[in-house]
């Protein structure tokens, strides 16, 4: 049985609206001796007064997101009085970064977790519930609360009744293709997952061109577009008891278009994560690419691409007029060993809204997690995907964040790999992933 959700990010939203040490000077609750309830210095900005606190916040690195968020840090710092320092590590060593500072004496209070691990951390009690918080009115500005953000997003972060994070880096998996390049060879917009794959085979060598650029890489993107592929055959990994609901036949069936556009992508393939295949696409190396929304602001950016302008936007469908996708987030978390978690709040509740989100949004090809965000008409003229992600997200299932995922995801992918070499067959690898699933969630 299928457990995708159907919503309209801006649908919803136009409804609502029509080194590692921090040495804190809080106490282990979070009261210390600054004043988190204290008015914002300027309009818009973060509640509360933190003189002296110091704090450390993990995330992984890459720009233009790195960049931006030690900007939003410096003037965090300005307006409250503390300082935020960014741990950031490439995305391959986050979790294990994380997990074994966590693990031991802390030295993090704000740390940015992905989905497939984020129910790991938090049953193993490495994450703090900010349920008191949002319910505050004291601790966010006038107006402010759970209620301002999406509500299918915002529960992305709950584990056990509990909110334990807020979102963003709201996205999904999309294709963008060369509009110059199809009416070039008199190809037709693709209305379907089939429509793709004979395009990426008749253009694959033409002018130089591979046919599809997409990730291969074990590390999170690969499942990622296989949760897109399976959800728009109306199918999911698991129910909403966390029992395994794949269909092989859906999952050979996404398989086997992986591999037939894995054969026309550059060469190396398996060694691409998303940047690596954004990267091909913006230089001109491949007609189209298969990606997450996120990597694909380098086609957009002229210090990044030979080809800004020249990209059209399309959800994914396997059947004409029926788009899907997996809904991808990041979810920011506040460290339980922090003594700071008063100024940590302050930073994610102000990091994470509307006018903050939209400072990144373009640059980074990323949407946000408020309501607010969606009816930021300067924002969404600026992103060339939106109209797409919104289409595929109107059917969608959230990223797997089980705490056994994990270890599933790397079987799946491994499966899609040995797939794209030959080793196994659609239905081989299928079967592989339907035994991976039933092993992680016992």
């Amino acid at each position: 049985m299928a457990v995708y959700r159907r919503w309209s990010i801006a649908a919803v939203a136009l409804l609502a609206a029509t080194t590692l040490v921090a040495c804190g000077s809080d106490d282990g609750g979070g009261s210390g001796s600054g004043d988190p309830n204290a008015a914002p210095a300027t309009a818009g900005g973060p509640m509360g007064r933190f003189p002296g606190a110091k704090l450390v916040l993990s995330r992984w690195a890459g720009d233009p997101w790195t960049s931006g968020q030690k900007t939003a840090a410096g003037e965090w710092g300005t307006a409250t009085g503390g300082t935020l320092d960014l741990d950031a590590v490439p995305y391959e060593n986050l979790h294990d970064k994380q997990a074994l500072t966590l693990t031991g004496a802390g030295g993090y209070d704000i740390i940015y977790v992905h989905p497939s691990w984020f129910g790991e951390f938090a049953k193993a009690g490495y994450l703090a519930p900010i349920d008191q918080y949002l319910a505050d009115a004291n601790r966010n500005p006038s107006g402010f609360s759970a209620d301002s953000y999406l509500p299918n997003v915002l529960a992305q972060g709950k584990y056990d009744g509990k909110q334990y994070c807020l979102p963003d880096f709201v996205s999904t998996t999309v294709l963008a293709y060369r509009k110059d390049v199809f009416e070039a060879n008199g190809i037709a917009e693709p209305k379907t997952l089939d429509d793709v794959a004979a395009a990426a085979a008749q253009l694959n060598g033409k002018d130089g061109l591979a046919g599809m650029s997409i990730p291969g890489k074990r590390g999170g993107a690969v499942a990622d577009i296989m949760g897109s592929l399976i959800t728009a055959q109306g199918n999911w990994w698991y129910d909403d008891q966390a029992k395994s609901t794949l269909d092989k036949a859906a999952a050979a069936k996404a398989v086997d278009f992986y591999v037939k556009v894995a054969k026309t992508a550059p060469s190396g393939v398996l060694n691409f994560h998303v940047d690596e295949a954004a990267t091909a696409a913006a230089q001109g190396k491949a007609a189209m690419i298969i990606s997450t929304t996120p990597s694909l602001q380098a086609l957009e950016d002229p210090a990044k691409s030979t080809t800004a302008g020249k990209w059209g936007y399309l959800p994914l469908a396997f059947t004409a007029g029926k788009p899907a996708g997996e809904l991808i987030y990041w979810n920011w978390c506040i460290a339980e060993k922090s003594t700071n978690k008063d100024a940590a709040y302050s930073f994610l509740q102000w990091y994470t809204n509307g006018p903050q989100q939209a400072k990144v949004a373009v640059a980074a090809a990323t949407a946000g997690a408020t309501k607010d965000f969606y009816t930021n008409a300067e924002v969404a003229a600026k992103l060339p995907f939106l109209s797409a992600m919104n289409d595929a997200l109107t059917t969608s299932n959230p990223q797997p964040s089980l705490a056994a995922w994990p270890k599933a995801q790397d079987q799946i992918e491994l499966a899609v790999q040995e797939a794209i070499e030959g080793k196994k067959t659609p239905d081989q690898a299928a079967d592989a992933m339907g035994q991976a699933v039933a092993d992680a969630l016992g």
